[in-house]
């Protein structure tokens, strides 16, 4: 893996070039500090400044990063983003499906901007076609997922933590950008059209900001940090959070990870040893498959905040709130996006307070009604031990018969409950 640090001498070096290059200064007179201060420094640390410099000024856009980049390979004949790895050409690799869906995006904005100016020119221009794009558009939900709960946690574990909380930040801006110009269109043609289109035009543009956040920043420091296992990991996981292409044909494993599968299902025979759970004992592959077959979903966060455990009742794409094992041992500070993060850190210090015993919410999720818990965990001596959280779909006793909630209504009473 390629080391990278921050360096203020090299964000100021960076800084300062990147105000030469807005002032219309060309390559030739910025040759000799892009020798002195950029030319040795490896691709990784150039990368990670050039992403903090930007993420706290503003004042620079995208057209001086690119800007800065060109003229990098301009001089020196090799680009900064050009980061080999092994495979990265397969169809099924991340690095490729991630790639091609952005360039799906690309290809739906061209086809809306044709769209949304046949309409601006004719209001009696069919919406049709327009509607049916934006729709398609919506799996920007699938590809932002995946990043935020696959990628994002393997940047973590490397000591990256800017980009993800930045981008994550972004990514929900996006979605609430796309829900609201997904809304107008569905009133046309009874809203004024300019309303539309300022609001398409806003996620189009934040769009493609994104996607190149993503081709400057997030892939290219994938590229040079992740290992093989970190990639294998991703590409297991990914059919959980769904595509925004089709999903790959023939999927991409290497023989390494054959490997560790054939390792995996050797016989274990610590699990085969009896341990002592409340009022009885289990072998740890009794307790585990118990704890799978309970009709709940169920996540532990323990005293330090990490993500130590969830069960598996379902594949993962079928669970309630996906949860697959890149995120494991990740902060949960980090699990959620950044709009929740106070209510979130709220809810674990009342219940590691004892403020309170316990925190319920519920919501609708499609054709469940989801039902989530939190409590907070203490051993025998009252000390904390970590958060515990479980989901269960509430659906079915919504709609048991009319004549059984009747019954249990009466018999509630009849004990004086």
């Amino acid at each position: 893996m390629i080391e990278a640090r921050l360096d203020i001498k090299l964000i100021n070096m960076i800084k300062d070039i990147l105000l030469r290059i807005q002032n219309g200064e060309v390559e030739q007179s910025l040759q000799a500090d892009f020798d002195q201060h950029i030319q040795h420094v490896n691709h990784l640390t150039i990368i990670l400044n050039l992403q903090e410099l930007t993420n706290r000024d503003k004042s620079f856009t995208n057209i001086e990063i690119r800007k800065f980049f060109d003229m990098y390979q301009s001089l020196y004949g090799r680009s900064i983003l050009n980061i080999p790895v092994r495979n990265s050409q397969h169809q099924g690799h991340p690095i490729h499906i991630f790639t091609k869906e952005n360039q799906m995006f690309k290809g739906l904005f061209t086809q809306l901007n044709g769209l949304m100016k046949a309409i601006e020119n004719d209001p009696q221009h069919s919406t049709g076609s327009l509607k049916e794009e934006m729709e398609q558009l919506g799996q920007l939900y699938s590809h932002y997922n995946r990043k935020e709960k696959l990628f994002f946690p393997i940047l973590e574990r490397y000591g990256i933590y800017s980009l993800s909380r930045t981008m994550w930040a972004e990514d929900d801006r996006i979605r609430n950008l796309y829900k609201g110009g997904k809304r107008l269109m569905e009133k046309i043609p009874e809203i004024d059209f300019q309303f539309v289109k300022q609001a398409y035009d806003d996620l189009e543009a934040a769009c493609n900001n994104m996607i190149f956040q993503e081709e400057y920043f997030l892939l290219p420091m994938a590229q040079a940090i992740f290992k093989e296992e970190d990639w294998i990991a991703i590409a297991k996981e990914s059919k959980a959070f769904g595509y925004a292409i089709e999903e790959p044909e023939v999927d991409w494993m290497p023989a390494s990870a054959l490997s560790t599968d054939d390792a995996k299902d050797r016989p274990n025979t610590a699990s085969e040893e009896h341990l002592r759970f409340g009022g009885g004992y289990l072998t740890t592959k009794e307790a585990d498959h118990i704890l799978n077959n309970l009709p709940l979903e169920i996540t532990f966060v323990d005293k330090n905040g990490i993500f130590k455990y969830f069960n598996e009742v379902v594949e993962s794409s079928e669970m309630m709130f996906i949860r697959t094992p890149t995120s494991i041992g990740r902060n949960v500070a980090n699990c959620h996006p950044p709009k929740s993060l106070k209510k979130v850190m709220r809810v674990i210090q009342d219940l590691k307070a004892q403020k309170k015993s316990s925190e319920t919410m519920w919501f609708k999720k499609k054709d469940q009604y989801i039902h989530v818990t939190y409590k907070g965990v203490f051993d025998e001596k009252g000390e904390y031990l970590g958060i515990l959280e479980y989901v269960q779909d509430i659906q079915p006793f919504l709609d048991l018969p009319r004549e059984v909630k009747r019954e249990l209504s009466v018999r509630t009473k009849e004990n004086g409950i």
